[in-house]
């Protein structure tokens, strides 16, 4: 029985010189090996694990075939270093893909696996093909004067696809580096995060090499993130190094959003309050659980109107716009010895930085340990804005904000609203929660009396 809290696929594990398949084998036939992870975990990181631990076979994985992990998703993986058949580990577990048979794998998926067993690439992407990873490590052993016997062989995958990619490659006696490449379709993080190292790059890890042909760069390593390690002073460190990349960035507006960074100024969010509330509204005339509280139509109506009128006194406040990062998850911010820099920048925006501290202080709040650092860290947060701003016009921001957060959170996701996924039950809820959560926090400044002068 299948483990419900595992993902499942079929393996199509390639031999990348002797053009043949690892198959188990069974005494009428051979069919492709079966591999289980754990949910929401790093499949690729997870699938290099599973190879390595059940066959002792290091791989790399190149693509991921199906729309769903389930009976018909099928992961392609490279093994490294190619070996001739017969020096192959297991080597008469190493078959054609002639002798699979067709209920294995068949229609496009099976097509997709012979373009790259007799091609060398699948034809789906940069990464979707064989030998990727040596044109890699040779890009950057030229570019950045790397000597590839600095490299030890030891490879990590952390995201894979045909056109997307993060791998850390160990060295010898020097810290690692890193490739990261973020997809024919998100090329926008590509430009953003490039242009961010030109203009501000003390807060970004140290791009090293970068390829526009791959959507593709490589960086230094900048430490652990902060899913991995938190104490007070590295919590200190990162509120500081916000505030300094948001204030760094003022200047940059223009230029940011011509750049491609999204506009999530306040008088945009302010325009878009109609027709959230109006979704509100759909989702929750769809609940059928009794389990959470039902916002009736009167509430929902009172927090759209407490919501623009947050946001209209927020604007009043002339506080200067900044970048913001969208999606400052701590597993997004990494802490060294001296610094905490920010990655994943495909969702940058440019709108009010008190929001984005706003989404960094309700996950410190939430945690257990830190929540009791958050007086403190707004505090430094305040003491590093006074250099710009009133402490009037902090005071209010800071109370004001809330509300917004979770309107810019729920904006971040507008395609939803105008796709299939407006009518997805789990979204709704997920919708529904987040209402709840603006509602709560529009009573709280409703009860506080904010004044702004």
């Amino acid at each position: 029985m299948s483990n419900p809290q595992c993902d499942h696929y079929l393996l199509v594990l390639a031999s990348s010189s002797a053009r043949r398949i690892f198959a188990e084998q069974s005494k009428r036939s051979v069919r492709l090996p079966r591999i289980s992870i754990p949910r929401w975990t790093r499949a690729a990181e997870q699938v290099q694990a599973v190879i390595e631990a059940k066959w002792g076979l290091k791989a790399v994985v190149i693509d991921f075939l199906g729309d769903s992990p389930g009976r018909d998703s099928i992961i392609i993986a490279e093994l490294r270093d190619g070996h001739a058949v017969s020096s192959l580990p297991l080597a008469h577990s190493w078959v054609r893909l002639s002798d699979i048979p067709e209920g294995e794998i068949s229609g496009s998926e099976r097509l997709t696996v012979e373009r790259l067993l007799d091609d060398g690439s699948t034809g789906r992407g940069t990464f979707s093909r064989f030998r990727w990873i040596e044109e890699a490590l040779n890009w950057v052993s030229t570019d950045a004067a790397l000597g590839r016997a600095q490299f030890t062989g030891d490879v990590r995958q952390f995201n894979a696809g045909a056109a997307c990619t993060l791998v850390r490659f160990g060295r010898k006696d020097a810290p690692p580096i890193w490739i990261k490449a973020a997809g024919d379709d998100s090329s926008r993080e590509f430009r953003i995060t490039t242009m961010l190292a030109r203009l501000i790059p003390k807060y970004l890890p140290t791009i090293i090499a970068s390829r526009e042909d791959w959507n593709a760069w490589w960086m230094e390593d900048a430490g652990q993130s902060l899913d991995d390690v938190r104490s007070p002073e590295i919590l200190r460190q990162v509120v500081l190094s916000l505030a300094e990349i948001q204030k760094a960035s003022i200047r940059y507006g223009s230029m940011l959003l011509a750049g491609g960074c999204s506009d999530q100024r306040i008088s945009t969010l302010r325009a878009r309050i109609p027709q959230l509330m109006e979704y509100i509204s759909e989702a929750t005339a769809s609940q059928t659980s009794n389990h959470a509280p039902r916002l009736g139509a009167d509430r929902i109506q009172e927090i759209g109107s407490s919501l623009e009128d947050a946001c209209f006194r927020l604007e009043a406040l002339g506080i200067p716009d900044t970048l913001i990062h969208s999606d400052l998850s701590f597993g997004n911010i990494l802490t060294g010895p001296h610094r905490s820099v920010f990655t994943d920048w495909a969702y940058a925006s440019i709108g009010n930085h008190f929001l984005n501290y706003e989404h960094l202080r309700a996950q410190i709040a939430q945690e257990t340990g830190t929540g009791r650092c958050v007086p403190r860290l707004a505090e430094v947060y305040r003491e590093s804005w006074r250099q710009v701003l009133s402490d009037s016009q902090i005071k209010c921001a800071l109370a004001l904000v809330p509300p917004i957060a979770v309107a810019l959170y729920l904006s971040r996701r507008w395609d939803w609203f105008t796709s299939e996924h407006r009518h997805d039950p789990h979204f709704q809820s997920y919708v529904r929660a987040m209402a709840r959560q603006m509602g709560g926090a529009s009573q709280r400044i409703e009860l506080k009396e904010v004044r702004c002068a």
